[in-house]
């Protein structure tokens, strides 16, 4: 977390690195002013000014005797008016200077007295330590030793009031302090406040009248007032620095506060102002201003400095006095050395961070000595909030596009409303839970960021942090309306409303781990209450563990329901071709798309995910570095598109690699399709087993190379780009300073230290590059999948109701040929065929090998489509697909799924017991509760024989049997043709059997001959018919 409170606590009263270093050069600085060097400090200052985003300076330097006066800038950015040596500046803090004189010139008559309590002037005064009333000497006010608490700025009342300076210090009554009086340094602006209102007290004059009076007019300040002024001549527009930029600020009168922080001068009469102070003796306030440099020796240090009359006192062996002072908008730095006769102010329009920094380079060019430029005087507080604002911006404008495109799917009825329901209030209710200790997070963040309260930090702040706040509700209403919105018109397609969740969770995680991190760094050596950093770590680690949660669970979710539609659309469309395009088709190619492709695919919503944050990570640390550097972001920019198209390139190169190895894994998912369907042939050999385990351990050695040489060069991509990153971090850290000599050796550290922060996303968006051609892959795979597969059946109307009764069939000029492999070359054919088949006839169809008498069956069954002539039933024709729902079938070989499929089980329980046990099965198989069967672990003739009993489960009019008894013993083979067939009969099936048991052909009432294709009525022989005979006796 950034800290308002620690950045103005430091330039108010100037603690940290650059003051002792001002105070260390000018102790040390002999040299002369000359030409070369103030040009060098016009060079400097110009600099400063444009990065700290100050649009006007006088600079005061008193050195050796010799005073000099600078000016840059502009008093008013609107009317271009430029600053020169009269342009008057609020002197902030540096103010305290002036009161302590007042009250010391009341100590010297003897009128207040130091060590006596406050409320011997100020009666009603009171405040507490730990629930007890204790007494603050006016002295611990004088020193920042009373005890009361930084953060009492904040309560300084908005007025211009007459009664403004009763008003502020009314404010304190009961106070709890931090510290009993005396004990330890504090700075609080508000102690000197309480010194005003005693002057007034004592004197019975006004502060204002009494300051000028007694030391503005002693000192012949002339240019030198306090307050508003009476009038705009001369005095520069305040700015203070927003969204990069210093803006206009006009801020509200605090007359309550204007002994601490609101004197107004130029660089003439502070000229003046430092001259008396390098030599009291000239002025007619000798005495008290030598009293207000003594330093309270009571209390421990602060950063090697004690407090004096409105003064830090070094005691770095240098015994400087200096002060820095801010106000909303503007601010001023003084440093004096009384030893040497030197002295330095700086007066700017602007709340920026740079103003000391200013006076250390400039003393530093006094020195002689290089500028050294190791710490960023930048405080970062409106860059950080700047670049939160346009985060939470472009995340307000995404809802909110997401949310107008919601409301129009309403408007056009593409969502359907569904009516509150005690679970969409619970998650209404669940989701306002959870916002309350963020809504309360986000009413005490001025506490915990500064210890202000909301109108005292939309003064102090930057407009950019006001925004951020704005935008935080937006986006938090923005989310809720949408989120509502979606309970009660939900999306339908998964897709569409997971992504953008999790989308924008995943940026919230992301930024709730740097958050994380802040908390954790800043809370180290922090000042701050820990219950403050509790409550937000608690808040932002809630964020960081839901979210990931959040993410994490539905990024699963999505990509196993991505690979569920896509097997599910794959399937479908297989299921809405024929038999016979099916069969074209490689079962090792339905393999590797049904289970590789569709992993891969599966895997593209966290790739892409992945993808999209790193890139929007990546643009955020840009922006941050932007702000800080230009030139390190065309750098990193331009070493990104180098990494980008040097990555793409190499990623391009393996494309044919990769292609290559997915189509060889579909030749070695058909090899081990060969294993299992033909182990028993495979089994015959020895030496064609070692032939086919050669052709498979080929396949797999080919893939290996390929796949070793796309993921070799995958790596290669990565390990280049890494390499390329810790070129440019070395480049950084040791070569910048060597051959960019004037590049600032923090602007340095902050471009490594955020190129560290980006070399996880860079290298996610990088390595990603190999993951999106794998994904193109398996995608165009998939695609030309389905493209190769003709859809020609329609699976998704309703099925056509069955003709009842059945009375025939017919085959009307029926002709089919195969097609080679360019679809036009010719093959074997049959046809045309003409026939007609009436329930409760028995056909036998007989035949040599090749024949055609298996292709027939399949014109039978609809698993072929005739190219010419047609199918009907009752004499009406059948379209294509509802020939099937007519007919059981038992082929040669048997293929038995281990669910019963288009029965169902209750209703015919008692027909499978009875069949069971009439097949000799009841204790081998039986149906379990999910409707499968216990198990197909059966003998081939088993496993026909329960093929046989789901036909008659299935009850279709029409039965085929592919040579059925060819597997049966002679016992099972004569009960199916002597007692089954007939069964069948009676029944009023229609039974067509493809056979080549000559001895049982009298069972047949028609007997029929494949011969090249034709089909053609076949008579028994005499001889054959007395053979029958002779056999059944």
């Amino acid at each position: 977390m950034i800290m308002i409170k620690s950045t103005i606590i430091s330039t108010l009263v100037s603690l940290g690195t650059s003051l002792l270093m001002v105070t260390s050069l000018f102790s040390q600085s002999n040299l002369q002013l000359n030409p070369k060097m103030i040009a060098s400090i016009d060079e400097e200052v110009t600099t400063m000014m444009e990065e700290g985003k100050i649009p006007g300076l006088s600079l005061v330097i008193f050195h050796k005797g010799q005073e000099h006066i600078r000016t840059y800038g502009l008093a008013n950015i609107d009317s271009n008016e430029p600053v020169t040596k009269n342009t008057r500046f609020e002197l902030g803090s540096n103010s305290k200077a002036f009161t302590a004189l007042a009250l010391l010139s009341l100590v010297e008559d003897k009128s207040v007295d130091l060590e006596a309590s406050v409320s011997s002037y100020i009666p009603w005064f009171r405040v507490r330590y730990k629930d007890s009333i204790v007494k603050v000497k006016v002295k611990d006010l004088l020193y920042h030793t009373s005890g009361i608490p930084w953060e009492t700025l904040s309560k300084i009342p908005e007025t211009n009031q007459d009664d403004a300076l009763d008003r502020t210090v009314r404010v304190l009554i009961d106070q709890k302090l931090d510290h009993l009086p005396g004990e330890a340094y504090e700075y609080a602006t508000i102690n000197y406040d309480i010194l005003a209102l005693i002057i007034e007290k004592v004197s019975n004059k006004d502060f204002e009248t009494y300051l000028t009076e007694h030391v503005f007019q002693p000192l012949h300040l002339t240019n030198t007032s306090i307050g508003i002024p009476e009038s705009d001549n001369a005095m520069s527009k305040g700015y203070k620095i927003s969204f990069f930029e210093p803006r206009l600020f006009i801020a509200p009168p605090y007359k309550g506060n204007n002994a601490a922080g609101y004197v107004i001068s130029n660089a003439v009469d502070v000229s003046k102002w430092m001259r008396y102070q390098i030599n009291p003796t000239e002025s007619s306030l000798t005495k008290i201003i030598e009293k207000s440099h003594e330093r309270d020796t009571r209390v421990p240090l602060h950063d090697m400095s004690s407090y004096a009359g409105g003064w830090n006192v070094s005691l770095d062996g240098s015994n400087e006095l200096y002060h820095s002072g801010l106000n909303p908008n503007y601010s001023s730095y003084i440093n004096i050395n009384k030893d040497t006769q030197n002295a330095i102010a700086v007066l700017t329009n602007s709340n920026s961070s740079y103003t000391n920094s200013i006076a250390n380079n400039v003393l530093s060019i006094i020195k002689g000595k290089k500028v050294e430029r190791d710490f960023n005087p930048d405080s970062g507080i409106d860059s950080s909030f700047t670049i939160a604002s346009i985060v939470l911006a472009f995340y307000c404008l995404a809802v909110l596009i997401y949310l107008l495109i919601n409301l129009s799917q309403i408007v056009l009825r593409y969502r359907k409303y569904e009516k509150a329901s005690l679970k969409k209030i619970r998650h209404i209710f669940i989701m306002m839970l959870v916002l309350v200790p963020y809504l309360y997070g986000i009413y005490l963040y001025p506490e915990a960021l500064a210890g202000f309260d909301w109108d005292s930090i939309k003064i102090w702040a930057p407009q950019s942090f006001e925004w951020m706040i704005i935008l935080i509700l937006i986006a938090i209403s923005l989310s809720m309306i949408t989120y509502i919105l979606n309970l009660f018109f939900p999306e339908t397609d998964k897709f569409k409303k997971k992504l953008p969740q999790v989308f924008v969770i995943s940026i919230l995680t992301g930024l709730s781990g740097i958050a994380v991190i802040m908390l954790v760094t800043s809370a180290i050596n922090s000042d701050k209450e820990f219950y403050y950093f509790a409550f937000y770590y608690l808040l932002v680690l809630g964020i960081y563990l839901l979210g990931r949660k959040f993410v994490q669970t539905n990024l699963i979710e999505l990509t196993n329901e991505t690979v569920y539609d896509l097997r599910v659309q794959i399937v479908d469309k297989i299921f809405k071709t024929t038999y016979h395009d099916f069969e074209k088709i490689s079962r090792g190619r339905v393999y590797t798309t049904l289970t590789d492709d569709t992993n891969v695919i599966g895997n593209s919503a966290t790739v892409f995910l992945g993808f999209i944050t790193s890139i929007i990570t990546a643009v955020g640390g840009f922006i941050y570095l932007a702000s800080i550097e230009p030139w390190a972001t065309i750098i990193t920019i331009s070493v990104m598109i180098f990494l980008s198209g040097l990555s793409y390139f190499l990623v391009y190169t393996t494309k044919n690699y990769v292609e290559e190895a997915r189509s060889e894994k579909n030749v070695f998912m058909r090899l081990v399709s060969g294993i299992i369907d033909g182990y028993k042939e495979i089994s015959m050999s020895r030496i064609k087993k070692l032939e086919y385990k050669d052709d498979i351990s080929s396949s797999a050695n080919r893939f290996r190379e390929k796949q070793n040489i796309s993921s070799i060069k995958s790596y290669d991509v990565s390990l280049v780009a890494e390499l390329l990153l810790v070129l440019l971090l070395g480049f950084a850290a040791f070569g910048i300073s060597e051959f960019f000599p004037n590049v600032k050796n923090y602007a340095i550290i902050s471009f490594v230290m955020i190129l560290l922060y980006l070399i996880g996303p860079i290298n996610t968006l990088l390595q990603a590059i190999p993951q999106i051609l794998q994904i193109s892959v398996s995608w165009n795979r998939i695609k030309e999948f389905i493209e190769d597969i003709p859809t020609k059946l329609n699976t998704d109307t309703p099925i056509v109701p069955k003709l009842n009764p059945l009375l025939d069939m017919t085959l009307n000029d029926i002709t089919f040929q195969y097609k080679g492999d360019d679809d036009h070359t010719s093959n074997f054919s049959i046809g045309p065929i003409n026939l007609k088949i009436n329930v409760g006839e028995i056909l036998f169809i007989v035949g040599g090998n090749g024949s055609g008498k298996t292709t027939l069956a399949k014109l039978l069954t609809g698993l072929y489509l005739p190219d010419s002539g047609h199918i009907s039933l009752n004499g009406k024709k059948i379209e294509d697909g509802q020939l099937s729902e007519y007919l059981s079938a038992v082929f040669n070989p048997t293929y038995l799924f281990e669910k019963l499929y288009n029965v169902d089980f209750q209703k015919h329980k008692a027909k499978f017991e009875r069949y069971v046990e009439l097949f000799d099965l009841n204790d081998k198989v039986y149906v379990t509760d999910e409707n499968k069967y216990s198990t197909l672990n059966l003998s081939s003739g088993q496993r026909k024989r329960l093929a046989l009993l789901n036909c008659f489960l299935e009850d279709s009019p029409i039965y085929l049997f592919d040579e059925w008894a060819a597997d049966q013993d002679p016992e099972y083979r004569k009960f199916f043709y002597r007692n089954l067939l007939p069964d069948m009969k009676r029944q009023g099936k229609m039974i067509i059997v493809i056979t080549h048991d000559d001895h049982y052909f009298d069972v047949a009432d028609r007997l029929m001959k494949m011969e090249r294709g034709m089909l053609v009525d076949y008579q028994l022989p005499n001889w054959s018919k007395n053979t029958v005979e002779i056999l059944d006796k």
